[in-house]
């Protein structure tokens, strides 16, 4: 799926792995072994993922291996960071119906600004929506994850 986005597939794979480890993450070494991955490969995937903010290191439990786990929240801010730049598309399509020429067609690019425009103004009541589901079902949980 995420090759889809332009990332290498390795990276799917070892976001796939830590989709399904246990709740105190996978080693690097776990994680080679679940995928037969080479260290190098997965070593560069582990860096993707923590750069893109969808996984995070673990602290280090007396002298063992770093372990790393699906970072908490991470699709909603995933999904922030990509209403940033659906911003630029309305901006673009408002840009574009001020400077279209006499007699062209705006519906286009009335249409894209529409449909921006909605999907930024709805997307923080879905947000709010779902932190709200979150810290209740925490709340159901006795506050653990």
């Amino acid at each position: 799926m995420l090759e889809l986005l332009g990332l290498p597939r390795m990276v799917g794979r070892t976001l796939g792995g830590l989709l399904t480890a246990p709740a105190q993450g996978a080693s690097a070494a776990e994680l080679a072994e679940l995928l037969q991955a080479s260290r190098a490969s997965l070593s560069t995937a582990l860096r993707q993922l923590t750069l893109m903010g969808l996984i995070e290191q673990l602290p280090k439990a007396g002298g063992r291996e770093q372990r790393y786990r699906v970072k908490p929240g991470c699709w909603a801010t995933l999904t922030e960071q990509g209403n940033r730049k659906l911003e630029t598309f309305r901006d673009l399509a408002t840009e574009g119906l001020a400077a279209l020429p006499p007699g062209a067609d705006p519906s286009a690019l009335r249409e894209m600004e529409s449909f921006y425009a909605v999907w930024l103004e709805l997307f923080p009541q879905i947000l709010d929506e779902w932190r709200r589901a979150q810290a209740e079902k925490l709340r159901g949980e006795g506050g653990g994850t």
